[in-house]
């Protein structure tokens, strides 16, 4: 009797050994135990990283089978965005497996609604046996969806439904899943009709779930009917707040409707939700332009430029975009110096950016000498026009139209 629980551990670790694994933490201590577990369970290929920037760039370079991730990495990238972006980037499978690992015990009820969900969620402490039945049950549930993924994987999504519908029938504790499995087969077959009323009937049964309500604006917006789809999104918000992408196509549904401060309205919630979304960040702030919010512009550009500086997401379009709002501020409080310090600080990194770009020189000069305008410093500005002429003629910067020129030249006096 006591011979076989041997020989059973003997054939995991030999199965698994093989297996790559990933640990993102950035606590060393935690790395340390994270890896003993595994270690215990027997996987030996074991990989680790501090930080969500680094673990990137290490799953870009090699696959794992298993990622276990801390939430919260203290860096500007959290293990949340470790997923979204490996997932849309397509850095993982769906037979890899991502398990998140928080302190927060309330995790459960956020990551019910996210796009990107992990495969499962460990809150700390726990053992290396709760672990290993957590990675066990996983497994299983992969093994059994298997088909439903090789059928998205080869866009075969009538097979999908099938595949969902067999598993629902074997399997009824998978019913939600496999309910999923079918509105998005529906959907990706752009049969929105037959999609709604599949989500419908879901609801009939059940009305507090989100993705359904969900999965039914998304029917909305394609069948054209954006009111209808407020009214649903909303109604997913309210159930789970946390549900993101039900703000995005709000604030698409807006946008249709040429609603744009409601549109703006929904952005500014979900970055409530999830501050450190750069393209929700953007959005608002492109959006704040549109509607003349100028100050609420201002501060989403300026998230955007503290998240990218020093990245390849660096791009001189959002200092063009932040300069764009101080200089609409100034024209309503030229004496703020605060605002001064932002234009000159954006100014210097744009030129920074653009030295081997004319246009954006160009265009740098152009709003130095406005906003010196602005704050009556005549002097100041004809100085910045005389060192612009320079750089025109050497051709470091981009020349401007004669009617431009003298345009220019009335309002520096100079004409």
């Amino acid at each position: 009797m006591t011979s076989t629980p041997t020989k059973n551990t003997k054939a995991v670790k030999e199965d698994v050994s093989k297996k790559t694994v990933l640990i993102i933490e950035d606590m060393n201590e935690m790395r340390l135990m994270l890896k003993s577990m595994m270690l215990s369970l027997g996987y030996t290929n074991i990989e680790l990283e501090a930080s969500g920037q680094s673990a990137l760039k290490r799953m870009e370079a090699k696959s794992f089978d298993i990622i276990l991730s801390d939430y919260n990495l203290g860096g500007q990238i959290n293990g949340q965005q470790v997923l979204e972006i490996s997932r849309k980037n397509n850095l993982l499978s769906h037979s890899n497996i991502f398990i998140m690992i928080t302190a927060d015990t309330g995790y459960d009820s956020v990551s019910s609604a996210l796009e990107h969900r992990p495969d499962s969620y460990m809150v700390k402490p726990f053992t290396p046996s709760t672990l290993h039945r957590r990675l066990d049950r996983i497994k299983k549930q992969k093994s059994i969806f298997s088909s439903v993924y090789e059928s998205r994987n080869n866009d075969n999504y009538e097979k999908m439904e099938k595949e969902a519908k067999t598993i629902m029938n074997k399997y009824p504790q998978y019913r939600n899943l496999c309910l999923k499995a079918i509105g998005e087969s529906l959907l990706s077959r752009t049969d929105y009709k037959a999609a709604k009323i599949h989500y419908m009937g879901v609801l009939k049964e059940n009305k507090e779930l989100s993705w359904a309500y969900f999965g039914v604006a998304q029917c909305d917006l394609s069948l054209q009917q954006p009111m209808s789809a407020i009214e649903n999104l909303e109604k997913a918000i309210n159930i789970s707040r946390h549900f993101l992408p039900a703000y995005d196509n709000l604030a698409d549904a807006h946008e249709e409707l040429r609603d744009f401060q409601g549109a703006q309205k929904a952005m500014a919630k979900s970055l409530e939700v999830s501050p450190r979304s750069l393209a929700r960040t953007k959005r608002l702030g492109k959006l704040s332009i549109k509607i003349k919010e100028w100050k609420t512009a201002e501060q989403a550009y300026s998230r955007v430029i503290r998240s990218t500086r020093n990245t390849q997401h660096e791009k001189i379009e959002y200092y063009y975009e932040h300069l764009k709002c101080l200089i609409a501020i100034q024209e309503n409080d030229a004496q703020d110096p605060q605002i001064a310090e932002k234009l000159k600080r954006s100014l210097t990194r744009l030129r920074q950016l653009g030295k081997d770009n004319p246009t954006a020189v160009t265009n740098s000069f152009r709003v130095e000498v406005q906003q010196y305008l602005h704050r009556s410093r005549r002097e100041d500005a004809i100085k910045s026009w005389k060192q612009w002429k320079q750089l025109i003629a050497s051709g470091k910067a981009s020349s401007i139209t004669r009617e431009q020129e003298l345009t220019l030249q009335r309002k520096l006096g100079i004409a």
